[in-house]
């Protein structure tokens, strides 16, 4: 916002943006949802994971590539699968996910503004609900670690900590 070359325009559009950010909120045109869950799972096949159910029964397989760059060293690269037990090693391990929105209404709103010719704040509204989208996913995965899986219970991490992912995962 201090730069001499753009900072007036940036500082144009993120008062716009407050403003329709405000504007979202106060008169609740956009809404969030988020839901998550926590499966019985194993590796397999190196790459894979078997997801089970309630009563031990295969629900799915998740197939998951390893990492595409090569790496100097020799150092691996890494699939999603690498993270959970494999099957024959016995060991009861558990896969999360995440889903989450914060775009209800984001769609007819923004249509409403192209409709009028405002195509500003209808890629403002779009934009804006991808940054909550963003939050909203943050903030589940924080409530995860904190609360419902609760191995994190007392982080406190700074926004710099997030951003570089430093929290900490459980196996």
């Amino acid at each position: 916002l201090e730069d001499e070359v753009v900072g007036e325009a940036a500082t144009a559009l993120f008062s716009d943006a407050q403003a329709m950010l405000n504007k979202l909120i106060d008169e609740k045109l956009i809404r969030a949802r988020a839901v998550f869950g926590f499966w019985p799972a194993n590796q397999v096949q190196d790459d894979d994971l078997e997801v089970y159910g309630d009563n031990g029964e295969k629900l799915a397989t998740l197939h998951h590539l390893r990492q595409q760059i090569i790496k100097p060293d020799a150092k691996p690269n890494l699939s999603l699968a690498d993270f959970v037990a494999p099957e024959d090693s016995g060991i009861a391990d558990y896969v999360g996910g995440f889903i989450c929105t914060a775009g209800i209404g984001a769609e007819e709103l923004a249509k409403a503004y192209q409709d009028k010719g405002d195509d500003y704040n209808s890629i403002m509204v779009k934009a804006l609900a991808d940054r909550l989208a963003e939050a909203c996913a943050e903030w589940l995965h924080q409530q995860v670690r904190k609360q419902y899986w609760g191995y994190a219970k007392d982080e406190q991490l700074s926004n710099d900590e997030l951003i570089r992912e430093q929290y900490k995962g459980i196996r």
